[in-house]
């Protein structure tokens, strides 16, 4: 951890931009210069030309390799969910909450996430999430009772990738500014590749190793982000404005406003229903008679068609007066392939409706942060995607079993595809009723929430989220 700034160092100049930042610095290293009391992160990157340039490059290769072993760990589930179902001989519904509590964890680390960064720096983070996250897959080789598989394969795989994830996004913030939209795009285009090996690597490792031997592989590349953590610079950010309360971070002032409540509701239906289609499509697609390494291609589809939607929009930029519709038609057409999945049983037809899910789903997480930022302004932004992002973990851990359950009691995913659309449109009224409230309030010309004049995210990070897209 960096040592704290000496207690001599003079105090931030007031009138220095993002001179709120007390940058502290392990000066002990040889190899590291020290930093002026008061001096913000981008301030020290740019004295040593690493703005744009330089070390940068590094970062952008740390944030490359956690999003790619992130994405690609997330979506091996969907694959091991048959291998698990059939070696413990337990309901999909059970075996579904495996990869739920997962991805609920990785959604809802967030907030906390944002906390230890600021506290402990990103590197540290990082390295700390790399090695829960390892842990996790590799204490999983040796469960003997899928229950247990909730905690190591849940929870510590969730924690670790989640509470890597943040710190990883704000250090393409910190080192760069001039395209920081394309470098962001051109990250998680990198790191989103394993998406689309992550299917049919995972069943072969399966057919080859067993489910243990794919948790361990898992291990090993969950080690990776540690590797990338330890190529971040051991910096931390000592904001004096950033120590809030948790109800500041989850924005639970803003749930006086009915288009907050909405907006939270519509994300934590909408979540379900995707998460359904997302995880269960495979399981799916192997009970109608496809065999499972056909498969696991399925991912593929879904894989490529996400990334190339989500670098399009990423390039194209952000169209404000747009953005509300694209994401509304991006669920209707999400909610409308887990019905239309029902309609025809072939491999070719899979493909298909399972590649325009992925587009819709690539939309979606595209103008998620860009949508939040327009309707409830940037000083509100970070509180209120967090609170998005528990919705989401919510709407996984409730929505994946459901559909599951569904299937041990009919034998079939009929009700639980059924039931996906039906929240998807449900996610889909009220978003309309969020964007009448939203036209109401700029036609009288008061949006209350964008004229808040509470402030929980530091300059940094304001100046960083007004430009970059995050991503979950």
């Amino acid at each position: 951890m960096a040592d704290s700034a000496p207690a001599s160092a003079e105090p931030p100049k007031e009138k220095q931009p993002l001179a709120v930042n007390d940058v502290q610095h392990d000066t002990t290293s040889p190899e590291k210069v020290a930093l002026k009391a008061g001096e913000s992160i981008v301030s020290y990157a740019g004295r040593r030309g690493d703005v744009d340039g330089g070390y940068a490059w590094a970062i952008l290769t740390s944030v490359i390799i956690q999003l790619f072993f992130m994405f690609y760990v997330m979506n091996a589930f969907p694959v091991l969910f048959l291998e698990l179902h059939d070696y413990f001989d337990a309901g999909r519904g059970t075996i579904a909450w495996i990869g739920s509590v997962q991805m609920a964890t990785v959604f809802m680390i967030g907030p906390f996430s944002n906390l230890a960064t600021q506290r402990f720096g990103v590197r540290w983070c990082m390295i700390a999430s790399g090695i829960v996250a390892t842990l996790g897959q590799a204490i999983s080789f040796f469960t003997t009772d899928h229950y247990f598989l909730f905690i190591s394969y849940g929870v510590m795989t969730g924690i670790g990738l989640g509470g890597s994830h943040l710190p990883a996004l704000y250090s393409v913030g910190l080192y760069f500014e001039k395209h920081r939209y394309v470098v962001t795009a051109m990250a998680f285009a990198g790191g989103a590749t394993s998406v689309m090996i992550a299917g049919p690597l995972t069943n072969f490792l399966n057919e080859s190793l067993g489910w243990r031997g794919t948790c361990l592989i898992n291990a090993g590349m969950c080690m990776q982000i540690i590797v990338a953590g330890a190529l971040q610079r051991p910096m931390r950010l000592n904001d004096r404005k950033s120590k809030v309360t948790l109800r500041e971070i989850f924005a639970m002032h803003l749930f006086k406003e009915p288009k907050m409540s909405l907006y939270t509701l519509n994300t934590f239906l909408w979540s379900q229903g995707l998460m359904i289609v997302l995880v269960l499509s495979i399981d799916y697609a192997v009970s109608t008679g496809v065999p499972r390494t056909q498969a696991a291609w399925l991912m593929t589809t879904m894989g490529i068609c996400t990334v190339i939607v989500r670098v399009v929009i990423a390039f194209i930029g952000h169209v404000p007066h747009a953005t509300a519709w694209i994401f509304n038609i991006g669920s209707i057409a999400h909610g409308a392939c887990g019905v239309l999945l029902l309609a025809c049983n072939h491999i070719i037809y899979y493909h298909v409706i399972l590649g325009a899910f992925g587009i819709s789903y690539g939309i979606k997480i595209a103008v998620l942060a860009m949508l939040t930022m327009d309707m409830f302004g940037l000083h509100n932004f970070l509180a209120v995607y967090s609170m998005q992002m528990c919705a989401i973990g919510f709407g996984s851990m409730i929505g994946i079993p459901l559909a599951a359950w569904a299937y041990d009691v009919t034998g079939s995913y009929v009700v639980g595809f059924v039931i996906s659309g039906i929240l998807v449109m449900g996610a889909v009224v009220l978003f309309f009723i969020v964007m009448h409230l939203e036209q109401k309030e700029h036609k009288q010309g008061r949006d209350k929430l964008e004229n808040n004049t509470g402030e929980y995210i530091t300059p940094v990070m304001q100046e960083m989220l007004s430009e970059q897209v995050t991503s979950i």
